[in-house]
């Protein structure tokens, strides 16, 4: 039995020594992962900054760009501002009043006489409503087509019924 004691204190003896030195391995690693660790943070922030500069640089750039462009834009603004004035200055008061005495006189024109320009205009309208309504069409949707009111329709369609009443009478 002494002998089995005397095995078992040498194998825990063994085992001991086995890791302590496994330990001392292991630590002797340590700080080479700690400097390259530390080596690759120091790079990413080396990156990092480089990054930042250079976006502060282009968004200088951008911004001196964007300032001589607006710069420019307004100079020209002003530019013809002033053209416009000249040419406004220029113009005779003598050939305002006659443009003032035409306007007037063609508003006179066209209250007078219907042009036939407008009638041909009613007529192709009026064509277009039944047009509209020979496919199926309701009131409200030949309105929403034509870009008229719901009322106006209604009342193409009633003057059309009189005057077909009128027509079957004579």
């Amino acid at each position: 039995m002494d002998v089995v004691y005397i095995i078992l204190i040498g194998a825990g003896l063994a085992i001991m020594l086995l890791a302590l030195l496994v330990r001392q391995k292991g630590t002797g690693n340590q700080p080479e992962i700690r400097t390259q660790r530390s080596a690759e943070k120091a790079e990413l922030e080396q990156g990092i900054q480089r990054l930042a500069k250079q976006i502060r640089q282009e968004q200088t750039a951008a911004t001196e760009r964007i300032q001589r462009s607006n710069d420019e834009l307004l100079q020209e603004v002003a530019m013809l501002r002033r053209r416009l004035e000249e040419l406004e200055n220029q113009r005779h008061p003598v050939a305002q009043a006659h443009d003032a005495s035409i306007s007037a006189g063609e508003e006179g024109k066209a209250a007078k006489e219907p042009s036939e320009v407008d009638m041909l205009a009613l007529r192709e309208r009026y064509r277009r409503v039944f047009e509209l309504q020979g496919e199926g069409l309701s009131p409200d949707e030949i309105a929403k087509r034509l870009g008229v009111g719901r009322g106006e329709i209604d009342l193409i369609f009633m003057l059309a019924a009189k005057h077909e009443g009128r027509q079957i009478h004579a």
